[in-house]
């Protein structure tokens, strides 16, 4: 009895473990199929992934500034410049990167109509795109006209939130 006790505990905690980031990917996805704010709210860590945005997008736009000559000529002056241009990314992303702004961005969307509807089958298929990264992390790769974009989210007890999203450089090109 002991040693099917034994057996038995592990797997049953690890099936938790996985069903737990199945679950909160599938309410991450109910959230946005039905523009649920409070659902969304409840499964990304707002405050974690605002900063983490921030600092991705500051280290682009220096990336792309030290890249481009028209700023290398202005000497310090590109550099205040770059400052405000950082400050001003701050200043929006701390306006719109919220549950209220990603509501109006579904609403707005013209790819809202290809998010597949939540269902059982979405919830147990959704542990064929999560990628474990860690005991505490994992990540899906949301792919968007030929690119992709990681999502990444880091446990909470036994809740899963967003708390990071990438984007790539490619797609910065066209704000020259």
């Amino acid at each position: 009895m002991k040693k099917i006790l034994f057996i038995i505990l592990p797997v049953l905690l690890v099936l938790i473990y996985i069903f737990s980031a199945m679950n909160s990917f599938h309410q991450i996805h109910k959230g946005i199929y039905y523009n649920d704010k409070k659902l969304i709210k409840e499964y990304v860590e707002w405050n974690e992934l605002r900063d983490n945005f921030k600092d991705y997008l500051n280290i682009i736009l220096l990336k792309k500034t030290q890249k481009d000559k028209s700023f290398k000529n202005l000497g310090e002056l590109g550099i205040l410049v770059t400052g405000f241009a950082g400050k001003f990314i701050e200043y929006t992303i701390d306006a719109y990167l919220n549950p209220e702004g990603l509501s109006l961005l579904l609403e707005k969307s013209e790819k809202k109509d290809e998010i597949p509807e939540p269902t059982l089958i979405t919830l147990f298929g959704s542990f064929t795109i999560m990628n474990f990264n860690g005991l505490s992390s994992f990540y899906i790769n949301y792919e968007n006209e030929g690119e992709e974009f990681p999502i990444f989210f880091n446990r909470q007890g036994l809740k899963w939130k967003i708390t990071q999203i990438e984007f790539p450089e490619s797609l910065f090109d066209d704000l020259k």
